[in-house]
């Protein structure tokens, strides 16, 4: 029970975090993309994001990358680790 009551929480987290920050539909196709490439679905573990390869695999411009990154990262759902590293922080 209290799994289904962690991945509930995680779930209005993210939620909350579409709304308060207004993330974009990109916005959302990369947290998922990030979510599922580079983290393995695990919180917290640390991975490098090389923003022309996303650019190039999603046919965006690099800026439009950078500029979701960012609004992750302001959100609170991507946490900067360093210089293009990142983990996922849905708590």
């Amino acid at each position: 029970m209290e799994n289904n009551t962690n991945d509930l929480r995680a779930v209005s987290i993210f939620i909350n975090a579409m709304s308060n920050h207004k993330l974009s539909k990109a916005d959302i196709l990369l947290l998922n993309y990030l979510m599922m490439k580079y983290a393995g679905f695990e919180q917290g573990k640390n991975f490098v994001i090389n923003q022309s390869k996303i650019a190039e695999d999603f046919a965006l411009k690099q800026p439009n990358v950078s500029r979701s990154i960012k609004k992750l990262v302001a959100s609170g759902l991507l946490k900067s680790e360093g210089l293009n590293t990142f983990s996922i922080d849905m708590k």
